[in-house]
């Protein structure tokens, strides 16, 4: 097995592999098959705004996103459009349109475990169950987009940045840590949300200053009334409406 070669500045880093059972994608697969599976993923480091390719090419990342985040963006001319989001956690799959104008890019230092697409396609080929969860964390992440865009689409901009909020509150830290690492800056959430940056930050002082959240610096709050949060987001009385 050949490790991928780093990108760029990426720096594979050398570490346990570890084995990662409660990982969808690691499901019904045997001690000795999730080992062999987990030793072919490779941590990869990448640095805040780093280009992980996304052509189709040998170097190709294929695996589980660790820690940060991966953002999808289209970039023409001087204008960068975010219309993707991998988090902690998430399978980073390329699932959608591969176009020569989409890349992926690290959000603050990012680690990903994972190995070239040729080597995961052996994987595939190798173990049948872990095909299967392949196919259903793939579909799984493709209706998740669908609904997500269609839900977007409803939502006024202060129930989108509820939404985004709600989204990062949900992942996994410490628990007695109740700071949220937003890791977007306001103009990425903008474009991710389809709204204008200046809008995002008024949306978050408006939150604040509602003590719905704890603002501590751009990128570091903390969640201070989950309900309202959640009322925020707008989902409660659109389930109520569908009834």
């Amino acid at each position: 097995m050949n490790a991928l070669t780093p990108m760029s500045e990426a720096t594979a880093v050398l570490s346990d592999r570890p084995v990662l059972p409660d990982h969808p994608l690691f499901a019904g697969l045997t001690r000795s098959d999730a080992e062999i599976i987990a030793a072919t993923l490779v941590p990869h480091v990448f640095k805040d705004e780093e280009i992980i390719r996304f052509d189709g090419t040998p170097d190709q990342l294929i695996g589980i996103v660790r820690s940060g985040a991966v953002a999808h963006d289209i970039r023409a001319a001087d204008k960068i459009t975010t219309v993707g989001l991998h988090l902690a956690g998430d399978l980073l799959s390329h699932s959608g349109p591969r176009t020569a104008s989409v890349m992926a890019v690290a959000v603050d230092r990012t680690e990903i475990l994972g190995c070239t697409m040729q080597e995961f396609n052996a994987l595939l080929a190798r173990f049948p169950r872990l095909q299967l969860n392949y196919l259903d964390l793939v579909t799984a992440e493709l209706q998740a987009t669908r609904d997500w865009y269609t839900l977007l689409g409803r939502k006024t901009a202060t129930e989108r940045v509820a939404t985004l909020i709600l989204r990062l509150s949900r992942q996994p830290r410490a628990p007695e840590d109740p700071v949220i690492d937003l890791l977007l800056t306001r103009e990425r959430i903008g474009s991710l949300l389809g709204i204008k940056m200046e809008t995002v930050s008024r949306q978050i002082r408006a939150f604040a200053k509602a003590g719905v959240i704890a603002l501590f610096s751009p990128t570091k709050i903390a969640v201070l009334d989950p309900t309202a949060l959640v009322d925020a987001t707008g989902d409660i009385w659109r389930e109520n409406a569908a009834l």
